[in-house]
C-alpha cells in the first residue's frame, strides 16, 4: 500500500481522494464501524466548505445574536451560512474518496507504526506514507513523536425542542455559562436547535445551567460530546508521516470550527504525498518543505488571529465595563469580523 490514512473523517477522506485521483493506492483505517458516527460537530458552515448536495443542508442562517451579561446586538451575515447534517457530510466525503479508488478498513484500531509497517487491531500493512487524520488526541502523533498543543477543551451539545427564529444563531459569552469559550443555539428549524458549549471543565454542568437559563424547562435529545485541541502545532510531519485536520490542530481557535481549515490542509497534504511518491522522497525534510510550510503559509496567521479574537471576547465576557464600552461605541466592524468566524464556524 502506498498511502495509509488513519481516520475516515472529512480531512482524511479529502487527502485520500486527492492522492487516489492520481492512481496511487490508498487505504483508510477507521476505528468506528460506521463513517459519520458518532457525530462530533455542530455543523455550522460557510460556503467556503465547497459544493455539497442539497440533502446535506438542514437550514440556512442569515443572522447572529451576540449576548454578554444578557445584553447584546445582532449581526447579519454577508456570506451564505448553512446548518448541515454532519453524518451525511462525512458519508458524502467518504463516497467521493471511494469513487476514486480509496479502500476502507472499518472497525479497526491503529496501534503503531514501525519501519514502514502500520500495526492495527486487524493486521499489519506496509506503507510508504502514513497520514494521521485521527483527531485531537492523535495516536499517530504520539507514536511519531509529534507534540500536540496543550490547549484541550471539552465540547457538549444537545438538541433542544422549543421555539426558535429559524434563520438566527445565538452566541452567549459569560463565564457563568461557559468558562474560556461560549455557548450557542443553532436552529435546525423553528422547533429544534442544536444547543451546546465549549468549556475547559465541567461541560455537562455548564450545559445544564445554560439550558435552564435560556429555556427554563426544556426537552432535549441527541446529546453528543467531544474534545477539542486548539493551537498552532510546532511540527506536523515526521519521517514518512503527516498529520492533517484536528490531529494537526487545523481549526479556528475562536470558534473551534475545523471543516474548512481541514479541507485546505488535506488538499495540500494530498499534493505533497503525490509529489513524494513521484520523487520517492518520504523524508521529514521533504514534508516540511512541501506540506508544513505551505499549510502554515495559508493558516498560521489566521490561527494566531483567532487567538487574539478569543482573548478580546474573553475579556469582554468577564468585564461588564469593557463590554458596555464596546457596545456603546458600536464597534460592529470587529463584531462583523467575529461573526464571519462564528456564523461560518467552518
Amino acid at each position: 500500500m502506498e498511502v495509509i490514512v488513519i481516520g475516515a473523517g472529512p480531512s482524511g477522506c479529502i487527502a485520500s481522494e486527492t492522492i487516489a485521483k492520481e492512481g496511487y493506492e490508498v487505504l483508510i483505517v477507521e476505528e468506528h464501524n460506521e463513517i459519520g458516527k458518532p457525530v462530533q460537530c455542530t455543523g455550522l458552515v460557510s460556503e467556503k466548505i465547497g459544493k455539497i448536495p442539497n440533502d446535506i443542508i438542514v437550514n440556512k442562517i442569515k443572522r447572529a445574536k451576540f449576548f454578554f451579561f444578557d445584553e447584546g446586538f445582532e449581526i447579519k451575515s454577508k456570506e451564505k451560512v448553512f446548518v448541515i447534517d454532519r453524518e451525511k457530510y462525512d458519508k458524502f466525503r467518504a463516497k467521493k474518496a471511494e469513487e476514486t479508488g480509496v479502500s476502507f478498513k472499518l472497525g479497526t484500531r491503529f496501534l503503531g507504526f514501525k519501519h514502514g509497517k502500520v500495526l492495527t487491531s486487524s493486521g499489519n500493512y506496509q506503507t510508504k506514507i502514513l497520514i494521521g487524520a485521527d483527531g485531537p488526541n492523535s495516536t499517530v502523533a504520539r507514536v511519531s513523536g509529534l507534540e500536540l498543543p496543550n490547549n484541550l477543551f471539552y465540547a457538549i451539545q444537545a438538541n433542544a425542542l422549543s421555539k426558535f427564529e429559524k434563520d438566527c444563531v445565538e452566541l452567549w459569552f459569560d463565564p457563568k455559562i461557559s468558562k474560556d469559550f461560549f455557548a450557542w443555539v443553532v436552529p435546525e428549524n423553528e422547533e429544534v436547535a442544536r444547543v451546546g458549549l465549549i468549556s475547559k471543565e465541567n461541560p455537562k454542568f455548564f450545559l445544564e445551567n445554560f439550558l435552564k437559563k435560556r429555556f427554563g424547562k426544556v426537552k432535549t435529545e441527541k446529546i453528543l460530546a467531544d474534545v477539542i485541541r486548539i493551537g498552532l502545532i510546532e511540527k506536523s510531519v515526521a519521517e514518512n508521516v503527516l498529520l492533517v485536520g484536528d490531529a494537526a490542530c487545523q481549526l479556528k481557535p475562536f470558534s473551534a470550527g475545523g471543516l474548512v481549515y481541514g479541507k485546505i490542509c488535506a488538499e495540500i497534504a494530498g499534493d505533497a504525498c503525490i509529489k513524494a511518491l513521484e520523487e520517492n522522497d518520504f523524508s521529514e525534510k521533504f514534508f516540511l518543505e512541501n506540506y508544513e510550510k505551505k499549510w502554515k503559509k495559508e493558516l498560521a496567521w489566521p490561527i494566531r488571529k483567532g487567538f487574539i479574537l478569543k482573548k478580546i471576547f474573553s475579556q469582554l465576557s468577564q468585564n461588564r465595563i469593557l463590554f458596555e464600552l464596546f457596545f456603546n461605541l458600536k464597534l460592529y466592524n470587529l463584531a462583523y469580523l467575529l461573526s464571519m468566524d462564528l456564523l461560518g464556524k467552518d
